[in-house]
């Protein structure tokens, strides 16, 4: 095990109380039964203990955590702190939800477990997230009702945005201004869409246009470097990636780990084990085993399915012309999902790499020019 730490994607449900169009989940309706929960966690726990890993980081996502009962988390909780004391391994917890069904009784467990913070989701704008049987302007009603009810609970709300075409063609002067002016969040984070999952009218769309997405993405760097960044507005992952180039720190997005296999897997509702939640919950050939029907841990991480995406980085180098890029050391091909839904294959490049070169440049750029006014006593 080449990390000291490793995380879980843990999905406890697939049920959901939205109805988005570009979700790649296949929807169920069932929960993990706690009594399997403290057998998944159990084997985890005495796998990773083996393999001297010191913490274990469980991020919890479904389908909606907020379906269940809080009661169900907090036992949880109590579980995972009980087996990780036996085992001296530091388990973490964090927490993505659409928002829709917070309310005053998930405060405990989100302040408990959650250290107060949850990741949500908003686009802008909202073509496809959806409320069960609702619109895309109810789903937006809905989510600012609960996101002002967590944020006078005093929970810290990280909002991602996944762009889409109308994002693109309106522009990054009007997107920055939704979300920085309009709505005052001074931390989002920006993400790009696959086509993953079957097939609906709104992935037909994706991957969105390398050139558009390009063009965004250069515009919208801008507005923050000269706008945004000297006010205090953090935009993910342009912040991530002038570290990057300024101090080598890695606290780059999981699209661009060296390979994200040697850093987590997901974990069904039924205990199947991929390589992450949207594998898990979309393309059952590529499930590891189910760590329910094993005695422990080592075939499932051993067996052939999770060897081919070990093997990945060195098949980019041998079919791909990765090994020429500048910024190999920076995106290692990018994302396989991203790849696997764009062309059917895992042997090849992240379908938004001309884009990623384009931002990675601008933030090398900028992490020069940072450089040399901290140098001078300017910055």
């Amino acid at each position: 095990m080449p990390l000291d730490s490793f995380s879980v994607l843990m999905s406890p449900t697939f049920r959901c109380n939205a109805d988005c169009e570009y979700c790649f989940e296949n929807k169920t309706s069932g929960v993990m039964d706690l009594a399997d929960f403290e057998r998944i966690v159990r084997k985890l726990a005495a796998y990773f203990h083996e393999h001297q890993v010191r913490e274990l980081k469980l991020y919890w996502q479904g389908g909606e955590i907020f379906t269940m009962e809080p009661d169900w988390l907090l036992r949880a909780q109590d579980i995972c702190r009980e087996l990780g004391q036996q085992k001296g391994l530091n388990i973490n917890h964090g927490l993505q939800s659409n928002l829709l069904g917070y309310g005053p009784h998930w405060l405990r467990v989100v302040s408990e477990m959650f250290d107060r913070t949850v990741g949500s989701s908003l686009d802008f704008p909202n073509l496809y997230r959806k409320v069960a049987g609702g619109s895309p302007e109810t789903y937006n009603e809905t989510w600012f009702r609960r996101y002002r009810a967590a944020r006078d609970d005093g929970i810290a709300v990280a909002v991602i945005a996944v762009l889409n075409e109308e994002s693109l063609r309106r522009g990054a002067r009007e997107f920055y201004a939704y979300f920085v002016e309009t709505l005052g969040m001074h931390c989002f984070q920006i993400n790009t869409p696959f086509p993953g999952g079957s097939l609906t009218p709104a992935k037909q769309g994706f991957p969105l246009d390398n050139h558009l997405l390009s063009n965004f993405y250069a515009d919208l760097f801008d507005i923050w470097m000269r706008s945004g960044r000297p006010k205090g507005v953090s935009i993910s992952p342009f912040d991530e990636l002038i570290d990057h180039f300024r101090t080598g720190v890695d606290r780059l997005s999981c699209v661009w780990s060296e390979n994200c296999a040697h850093d987590f897997v997901g974990v069904s509702p039924q205990g199947n084990v991929a390589q992450c939640e949207s594998w898990v919950a979309s393309y059952p050939d590529f499930v590891f085993g189910n760590i329910l029907a094993r005695n422990d841990m080592v075939d499932i991480m051993n067996g052939p399915v999770r060897r081919r995406f070990l093997d990945r980085p060195l098949r980019l180098l041998e079919e791909e012309d990765c090994a020429e890029c500048e910024f190999l050391a920076v995106c290692h091909g990018g994302c396989p999902m991203r790849a696997y839904s764009a062309s059917g294959t895992l042997f090849t490049k992240d379908p938004y790499c001309a884009a990623y070169k384009t931002l990675f440049g601008l933030a090398r750029k900028a992490a020069i020019e940072l450089d040399r006014l901290e140098s001078t006593g300017r910055l």
